[in-house]
């Protein structure tokens, strides 16, 4: 998620190191969690530098990959809620430098930013419209589609570098799988399947593939319905 810039140098990142919020940059090794689903929701993350991964954790423990985020991203939707826990895990992936703010303070310094105050909102409705996509393609497509599409968003993401022909995505088979909602093995064939239709190269926990090529090779795989034609787990009854 790109943030908008106002006037010459004006970005939301000033409204997480206004200092009158008491909140400074720290320093977060890899591998911390910052918190976990049942924690009180209090604050607000913003990530200088890094990358932190967002994950929804199941009754048996399992999880489910929801979001990866970068640098100039935020994160405590819950906290801006007042949900009272986060209901997610947030685990930072690598060395990172995060402002941890307030959820209280940082409404009312907004109170005296309107042009951040747009922004936030904004970029607050794009992840709730983010979610509800989400949802709806768990719902209603395949595997196989679900994991297209979520390649492409993930393109966008801090574990994406990009290269000339396209990108080159930092992702395990096993995350790539609690990201889609399949078992580890159900994405193993499925990026198999794509290698040999020669739309993306596997390489360990990296996939080397091309965002514009997926994005039409989906499409093109679309009956009437708009649904893609391809493997589809058994449905229970």
């Amino acid at each position: 998620m790109q943030t908008t810039t106002y006037g010459s140098d004006q970005t939301i990142s000033q409204v997480f190191t206004d200092a009158s919020l008491g909140a400074r940059p720290a320093s977060v090794e890899a591998g911390t969690v910052l918190y976990e689903p049942n924690d009180a929701a209090e604050n607000v993350h913003f990530i200088h530098r890094g990358q932190v991964r967002l994950y929804q954790v199941g009754p048996d423990g399992s999880q489910r990959l929801v979001e990866i985020l970068g640098a100039e991203e935020w994160f405590g939707i819950a906290a801006l809620a007042k949900a009272g826990q986060y209901g997610v895990r947030a685990v930072v992936v690598t060395n990172s430098v995060i402002t941890e703010v307030n959820a209280n303070k940082l409404m009312e310094s907004l109170m005296h930013r309107p042009q951040h105050l747009v922004e936030l909102t904004k970029q607050l409705a794009s992840k709730v419209q983010a979610a509800h996509n989400d949802a709806a393609c768990l719902i209603f497509e395949d595997c196989n589609e679900r994991l297209i599409k979520t390649l492409i968003r993930f393109s966008d993401s801090a574990a994406a570098t990009r290269q000339e022909d396209g990108v080159v995505l930092r992702i395990t088979h096993n995350q790539l799988a609690q990201a889609v909602g399949v078992a580890r093995e159900t994405v193993s064939l499925a990026l198999t399947q794509l290698r040999h239709q020669n739309v993306l190269r596997t390489g360990r926990n990296q996939l080397f593939f091309s965002p514009e090529v997926l994005r039409k090779f989906v499409n093109r795989g679309t009956n009437g319905n708009g649904n893609a034609v391809a493997h589809r787990e058994p449905q229970v009854a």
